[in-house]
This record gives structure tokens, C-alpha cells and sequence, in this order.
């Protein structure tokens, strides 16, 4: 289960990773939404763009009840949320299951929405480094392929 907050825009957000489920994530951003992955060094811009990685990022991989997400800590200061969490998964395309202890992410919020979001995570482990580094990186490619066929349906 994820925290609560007395912020509705954050709870929708924790509800959406905890469901994995990103369909209705272009309800809680704004037109220009910037999401910056500092791991990579690249930044998705605008609506569609963050739209195409987000359907990339979460149809590449999938929980079940042994690969979950665990907050562990959530920071509300004015415009600023702050949500760190570990998070446990199945890569689709490699069938492996991977752990990733440090992801943080900052949003910022304007006029009930999301307008800036930055990542960042610290993968522990040699393997998981790797492909971690590596995997990321093709996420600005495959993400502009994914906007040819637009979101991941079930």
C-alpha cells in the first residue's frame, strides 16, 4: 500500500504506480509538462512526449506480488512533493526480475497538476547497475517508436 497524503494530486499519482497503471497519468500533468530523467541526461517535453515515455517506461515492465513497490518515504513542502521508493519488477522483454532500492522523484505542481517532474534512482548491485545504465539510455529512442502506436492497451 502506498502513503496518503492530504494532497489528492499526489494520492492519484501513488495510485497509479501502485496499480501500475498509466492510462489516465496525461490527466495529472500539464500541456508542458517537463519529465527529467537525471540518470540519462534527457528530459521529455510537453504532453505527448511524456505521454510516450511513461506508456514506454510502464509497458516494460510488469508486478506481481513479489515485485512491488515500496515507499519509504514522502515529502510535501508548498509546490514540491517529494516521493522516494524502492521498486521491485519483472522486465518484459527480459523476463527477469530486478530491484531497483533507490528511486526518488520530485514533482512540482501548478494549477492542480504536475508541470515538472524529476527522476532519479541509484541502482545497487553490479548487474543491475548495467543494465539500469544501458537499459535507460534506448528510452528516448523507444519512446518516439511508441508515439507511431500510442499507449499499451490491455
Amino acid at each position: 500500500m502506498h502513503p496518503t497524503t492530504d494532497n489528492e494530486l499526489v494520492n492519484r499519482y501513488l495510485q497509479m504506480v501502485a496499480d501500475d497503471d498509466y492510462e489516465h497519468f496525461d490527466e495529472i500533468i500539464t500541456d508542458d509538462c517537463v519529465f527529467d530523467v537525471k540518470f540519462i541526461g534527457h528530459a521529455f517535453r510537453g504532453r505527448n512526449d511524456v505521454m510516450r515515455f511513461v506508456w514506454t517506461a510502464g509497458g516494460s515492465r510488469r508486478h506481481d506480488n513479489r515485485s512491488t513497490i515500496t515507499f519509504t518515504n514522502l515529502f510535501v513542502s508548498g509546490d514540491y512533493v517529494c516521493v522516494e521508493y524502492e521498486h521491485g519488477f519483472i522486465a518484459r522483454a527480459l523476463r527477469f526480475r530486478g530491484k531497483v532500492d533507490g528511486y526518488c522523484l520530485v514533482f512540482h505542481m501548478r494549477d492542480g497538476k504536475f508541470d515538472e517532474i524529476r527522476e532519479y534512482l541509484n541502482p545497487s548491485g553490479a548487474l543491475m547497475s548495467f543494465l539500469v545504465i544501458y537499459g535507460l539510455r534506448l528510452l528516448p529512442l523507444l519512446s518516439r517508436l511508441r508515439g507511431y502506436l500510442g499507449p499499451r492497451r490491455s
